[in-house]
């Protein structure tokens, strides 16, 4: 009876060969190339970006103003506030300062207005009587305060 059961298969290997290892040891197997491969990807990304950085960095670079007028050929003077100062009182028609008026403008037609005090009165007046105008009359003489 015992040749009727069936037999559980064995492994090519048999039961001494990978199967076992895998069971004893599985950081050999599974782990070792896990960091392999994420060590290695990291060394590969930054070659990658170094050559990426290397490739933009030889392209046309943005100069600045005061390298753009080297490449001119003109040499900018470094602005002194002291060397202005003497310069101004020191030209000839003598600029006058001091005499000068303050000139009110005039505002743009969208710029807010807020309401005077009496028109807000009013306007809360007229918001709360929209529906009776007799009672208008009566609340006249009532601050309403919001």
């Amino acid at each position: 009876m015992s040749d009727s059961l069936p037999r559980a298969s064995r492994s090519i290997g048999g039961s001494n060969g990978l199967s076992s290892a895998i069971r004893r040891r599985p950081f050999v197997l599974f782990g070792l190339p896990l960091l392999g491969i994420l060590v290695g990807g990291s060394f590969a990304l930054s070659h990658l970006t170094e050559t990426k950085v290397e490739y933009n960095s030889s392209k046309v670079q943005k100069l600045s103003k005061e390298e753009k007028l080297a490449l001119e050929g003109k040499k900018r003077k470094k602005f002194d506030i002291r060397e202005e100062y003497f310069r101004l009182h020191a030209s000839d028609k003598k600029l006058d300062l001091d005499d000068w008026d303050m000139v009110p403008i005039q505002k743009p037609p969208d710029t807010f207005v807020p309401p005077s005090p009496g028109e807000m009165q009013q306007l809360l007046l007229d918001a709360s009587t929209k529906v009776d105008p007799n009672a208008a009359k009566e609340k006249k003489k009532e601050i309403v305060r919001w």
